[in-house]
């Protein structure tokens, strides 16, 4: 079919060909319609039966796979003879009766003034005497009917086979008048395989099994009485159920479970049992005190041709992960199971002399608690309303009370605040951890105006207990920034060990400093996912807008890296990522200098056959290794345009452009982008003018070219504010995206200290990483604007103008 062609679907000109079900029922549907109009007399079933005699034959394709072919809707118009639609002769489950047929009635209606003779034939590959006729030509009399019988003998059809086919009556000229679909399909050997799942206390699991096998992929549901069974064809079967179970932390807490099973040969009934007292905790072990966030889990399972797989990212509320042990490794095909954490440096720990309370949810005040270890007496105030509170002393003192739910705790924050407390601690009352804050990585910034950390019932229970005896000392080790993070990853193959534990050492990880250098403090969010086969999975995550951190990473493993502000940017990783052992790696997020900057991970401008593709995202931040967007923020102008010559081809404002009709021979352009922040507060790249000039040409099918665009990238030391020394060095970098081999010369650098009032040229030297200038600011400047240019060999340029590109001290 064709239709109008999306920006998102590579091609030449306007419009594009498609294939499928919902290009071809709108037409099938229309032409429905104008046969009505033709034959205002004739039933649906006569106008059904109509456009499939006539349709135009699709010898390529079964019935089963095309129908009776393509729609010709003249020749239904211009149609005086058709035949039944389909005579289809059933589906037959196992086991098979022998000696079982099927006979369908074939209709052939004749809506001309003059008889039609026709000859029969069964057209398709099936097997030899499935079906017969019980004629092979048929007299159709004018404005009459006559029929024949179909009969399937289906002792002749294999177990787990299906055909289709085709009855066509032909006239004497040869011309196929009328068409009848007909097929038959007859189940294998089919046995049951019943699952039992226990949790972890032995009770019944409830919930969804995949199930696969060499060809088949299904699910089997597991009633509340922890049981499914599935008829299946016989063969080997491995599957798996994640569901909910007792955490870590006592009766009350959340945890998920990985419960699998593999290579269950079904060649009778079986019954599988997957037992959740067997399963084991899955953890990583790492030198430093962390607690866990954004876990995990992950299954894989696949043959020659089909594959299953999963990724489970559990919410807060869960405090562990667990596995259920699947002993000997698979010899056929694939298995792998593992397990990915975020394991952050404690916000909180909270101890008695008798318990520590692990990995409680932590709500860091506008003003935390200060760094360092200290002494608070706990104090129980029932529901924590105000008047409660008020009876109590809790100044200086940590408050307990009884949640309600997270939506509450604003509340009682607030009213503990008021009257003092230090810390507020709040017992869930449901199963599992309570979110401390009502918020997620996307909401606005929301301070608490205490320290918050939420206990589960089991802990809470526990620490009440202790208060109804007496007073309670707590023992508060606080830090108020999260100074370092592990993000390891680790998947075993063949089996599920039955210790799915492993431990990561500082020896054997990348290390990698992070700077989140945003002009101002606030909330941010970040993603590193690691890529598992092939897949990037993962959550994002609640990250400081301003702040320093220490990350340790597996090696040997690829990531991706994004950060977010959310309505302001988009920051990504140019490229895949991989931190070798031993060595320390340098990330700094949202610092200046921003300006536009393409990648080739979605970010490449190309060019495929006649139209151009362009990806300019304009607020790639500090160094080279991201891109840069603003596509939720519209208090910015992203102008682009495209020129050939002086005429404009096309422009927008959502940097992106997409502009197709080009002409074939090879031709100049020229790239205009105007980056202005408008109302965005943010005091640097206020502005930033853009251009490209270089030639291009049609490319063939076959073909995806990159265009020639000429990266600058800028390097200086500046410090939170964004603000260099006066007297900094300036490294600028021109490089080329990868399809592009020209060499790139020596560029040009000019400084302005008054927004570009006046210019300095200023001289280069040649550095590892690209050309290094020093700048030299008076002391009256705030602000440092650049004017920088490139050539390659081949003659394409790049100017490139940054408004306040950063600030001086």
């Amino acid at each position: 079919m064709v239709a109008a062609r999306s920006h998102y679907k590579r091609g030449s000109g306007y419009y594009t060909t498609m294939s499928g079900t919902s290009m071809a029922t709108p037409h099938v549907a229309g032409a429905a319609a104008l046969l009505a109009s033709e034959h205002p007399d004739w039933t649906g079933t006569q106008l059904k039966e109509a456009l499939v005699s006539s349709a135009k034959a699709t010898p390529a394709y079964t019935p089963y796979q095309a129908g009776a072919g393509r729609l010709d809707a003249l020749a239904a118009v211009h149609t005086t003879v058709f035949a039944t639609t389909s005579a289809y002769s059933g589906f037959y489950t196992w086991p098979p009766k022998p000696g079982q047929t099927d006979v369908r009635t074939v209709t052939y209606t004749n809506v001309g003034d003059t008889p039609a003779n026709l000859d029969l034939v069964v057209n398709g590959t099936v097997p030899a005497g499935l079906f017969s006729l019980s004629a092979d030509h048929v007299t159709v009399p004018a404005h009459g009917t006559a029929t024949v019988t179909l009969t399937a003998d289906l002792d002749k059809l294999g177990g787990d086979q299906s055909v289709s086919a085709m009855i066509t009556g032909t006239d004497g000229s040869g011309a196929v008048r009328a068409r009848t679909l007909i097929g038959a399909a007859r189940e294998g050997q089919r046995q049951n395989l019943t699952v039992v799942a226990k949790d972890r206390s032995g009770k019944p699991l409830e919930g969804r099994v995949v199930l696969t096998a060499e060809h088949l992929f299904t699910v089997m549901d597991l009633d509340a009485s922890g049981t499914g069974t599935a008829r299946l064809p016989v063969g080997s079967y491995s599957g798996w159920l994640t569901g909910d179970v007792q955490g870590a932390e006592g009766p009350h807490s959340r945890g998920m479970v990985l419960l699998a099973f593999n290579d269950v040969k079904l060649d009778q009934d079986r019954t599988v049992t997957l037992d959740g007292r067997k399963a084991r905790r899955i953890l990583a072990r790492v030198p430093q005190q962390t607690t866990a966030v954004a876990p995990r889990l992950d299954a894989h399972r696949s043959f020659t041709d089909s594959l299953v797989e999963t990724s489970m990212l559990p919410d807060p509320s869960y405090d562990s992960i667990w596995a259920l042990p699947t002993g000997k490794k698979v010899t056929d095909g694939e298995f792998e199971t593992g397990a990915r954490f975020r394991l952050e440096q404690p916000a909180l720990t909270v101890s008695t002399k008798s318990t520590t309370f692990n990995d409680p949810l932590v709500k860091r005040a506008a003003t935390p608690l200060p760094a360092g270890t200290r002494n608070l007496t706990a104090v129980f105030a029932g529901d924590g309303t105000a008047e409660e509170l008020a009876r109590q002393n809790v100044r200086g003192k940590a408050v307990v009370v009884r949640g309600a739910g997270t939506e509450g705790i604003k509340a009682q924050a607030e009213a503990a605040a008021a009257v003092g407390a230090r810390l507020l601690l709040v017992v869930n009352d449901g199963v599992g951890r309570l979110q401390p804050w009502d918020e997620n990585p996307w909401s606005p910034e929301s301070p608490a105006p205490v320290t918050v950390a939420t206990l589960n019932a089991d802990q809470g229970a526990d620490l009440l207990g202790q208060l109804r005896h007496g007073a309670v000392s707590l023992k508060v080790t606080s830090h108020p920034t999260t100074d370092y993070v592990y993000d390891v990853v680790h998947h075993w193959t063949g089996a599920v060990p039955a210790d799915p534990t492993w431990r990561e050492e500082s020896k054997d990880l990348g290390r990698v400093n992070v700077s989140f250098r945003n002009y101002r403090q606030g909330k941010a969010m970040e993603f590193r996912p690691d890529v598992w086969r092939g897949w990037a999975v993962g959550n994002q995550l609640t990250a400081p807008a301003q702040g320093e951190r220490t990350d340790w990473v597996t090696a040997g493993t690829t990531w991706l890296d994004d950060a977010f502000i959310q309505g302001e940017t988009g920051q990504h990783s140019i490229d895949p990522l991989n931190y070798p052992a031993r060595k320390t790696g340098k990330v700094s997020w949202f610092g200046p200098i921003q300006r536009p900057r393409m990648g080739p991970i979605n970010y490449q401008p190309v060019r495929y056959l006649d139209t151009m593709y362009i990806t300019a995202p304009g607020w790639g931040d500090s160094g080279s290794g991201h891109v840069g967007e603003a596509g939720a923020n519209f208090d910015v102008k992203d102008w682009m345009s495209l020129y050939q010559g002086d005429r404009q081809l096309d422009w927008g404002n959502a940097e992106y452009l997409q502009v197709p009709g080009l002409g074939a021979e090879r031709l100049p352009y020229r790239l205009v982008l105007d980056n202005d922040r408008g109302t965005w507060a943010n005091p640097y790249s206020t502005h930033t003018l853009t251009e490209w000039d270089f030639t291009s040409a049609v490319t063939g099918s076959d073909a995806v070219v990159s265009l020639p665009l000429i990266q600058l990238d800028y390097g200086v030391d500046t410090d939170k504010s964004g603000r260099a020394d006066r007297h900094a060095g300036l490294t600028v970098t021109a490089s080329h995206l990868p399809g592009t081999t020209a060499t790139i010369g020596k560029p040009t650098v000019e400084v302005s200290y008054d927004d570009g009032a006046t210019w300095q040229r200023t001289d280069l030297s040649r550095c590892d990483d690209g050309w290094r200038a020093n700048l030299r600011a008076p002391r009256s400047a705030d602000f440092v604007t650049l004017r920088v240019g490139a050539r390659d060999s081949v003659g394409n340029t790049v100017s490139q103008t940054i408004t306040r590109a950063f600030g001086l001290r």
